[in-house]
């Protein structure tokens, strides 16, 4: 039997292009960004609007254009006269006054606006805001600790948009939310602001994986509140309590540490070949690898006759010659090489192994005839 652990879980990579989500990621910290030099820009087009009005009203006689108006009031912005120095009074003010009050809006602008690209945290609210705003169906993680980072980059390999809140502005893993592109939120999800900036009345899920119980509890309800279809996902420590909030709570889901670990530590003393377990309707089921031999029960046999015979399921085949097929069909016939994953309950696994190791027993134990 190939006992070689699982080094790591595969899974299909269907996320967006990661050129495109940075993008997007930039386009809204852009637009964030627009939006807080509106000031800036109301007084530029005031400026020029104005500017280009006095031009064609004190000066009749040379027929301006309105966009020649204004073109005259941006040159002058840039303390560059567009004509000779005119003599309508007021015009007159304006080749002194509007460089000043021009200039100054465009610095000003444009040295907020390297303040805000130097200091792109400082703002990292607002744009993800957004990001998030444009989202609907996506998941809510709550906690990026080790469980919750893992949780990120599955979410993430299976193609899902996710929207992070963590409350440790120092965390380990923040870092990693950026360079995916994926809106991120500093803080604590219990302020009920977070979420609601986490657009949770459009998300189809929240998973809660902070390593507070009655901080879980608390978001939990509050995503209820704000969405009353939206699905929870609640880590709990202790079993108990996460078996009676997930009946009185009505939360779908509510697991603890010790009830998923559990299953693990069994099964990697049982057999070094187990590659994963679940409990189901309290009773263990287990992925195992299994090898065919010659002497197999399962040689020759097809995936719908040991799925029939044995009471497990063939999730994976690996031939020896061949591609690998993930749930192979039922009339597939199994050879000597190939190299399986078979799930079932401890039990029907157990059972298998025995009627091999029977088998070879007896071969073993029967005497040699002699050639004739």
């Amino acid at each position: 039997m190939h006992t070689a652990p699982q080094a790591h879980l595969r899974l299909p990579v269907l996320r967006g292009h990661p050129v495109r989500t940075r993008l997007w990621r930039e386009w809204c910290f852009f637009r964030v960004a627009i939006r807080s030099f509106r000031i800036n820009f109301l007084v530029l087009a005031l400026l020029l609007l104005v500017g280009g009005g006095l031009f064609r009203v004190l000066e009749p006689e040379k027929q301006h254009t309105l966009g020649r108006a204004i073109y005259y009031t941006w040159s002058l912005i840039f303390a560059q006269p567009p004509e000779d120095f005119p003599s309508a009074l007021i015009l007159q003010a304006m080749f002194f006054i509007v460089p000043v009050i021009g200039l100054l809006v465009i610095l000003e602008g444009l040295v907020d606006f390297a303040l805000v690209l130097r200091d792109r945290q400082r703002h990292e609210r607002s744009w993800c805001k957004v990001m998030a705003a444009s989202l609907s169906d996506h998941i809510i993680l709550v906690g990026l600790g080790k469980l919750g980072c893992r949780i990120f980059r599955l979410l993430r390999q299976l193609g899902r948009p996710v929207v992070v809140i963590e409350r440790n502005a120092a965390n380990q893993f923040l870092e990693e939310i950026r360079r995916d592109g994926a809106p991120l939120f500093i803080g604590d999800a219990r302020r009920e602001a977070f979420l609601e900036d986490a657009h949770a009345a459009c998300a189809s899920s929240i998973i809660l994986a902070t390593n507070d119980d009655l901080a879980n509890l608390e978001v939990a309800l509050d995503a209820r509140r704000l969405n009353p279809n939206i699905r929870v996902v609640m880590r709990m420590f202790d079993q108990n309590m996460a078996d009676k909030i997930r009946a009185g709570f009505n939360i779908q889901t509510a697991m603890s540490q010790s009830a998923l670990s559990a299953p693990a530590f069994v099964t990697a003393a049982l057999e070094g070949a187990i590659v994963s377990s679940l409990l189901v309707n309290d009773e263990l089921v287990l992925t195992q690898r299994w090898q065919v031999g010659d002497d197999s029960p399962l040689c020759g046999q097809t995936v719908g006759a040991v799925m029939s015979r044995y009471g497990v399921g063939i999730t994976d085949r690996r031939p020896r010659d061949g591609q690998p097929r993930i749930l192979p069909p039922p009339d597939t016939q199994l050879a000597a090489g190939d190299e399986l994953l078979l799930q079932g309950t401890l039990l029907a696994l157990e059972g298998l192994d025995s009627q091999r190791l029977g088998l070879a027993a007896v071969t073993a134990r029967e005497p040699q005839r002699p050639a004739p």
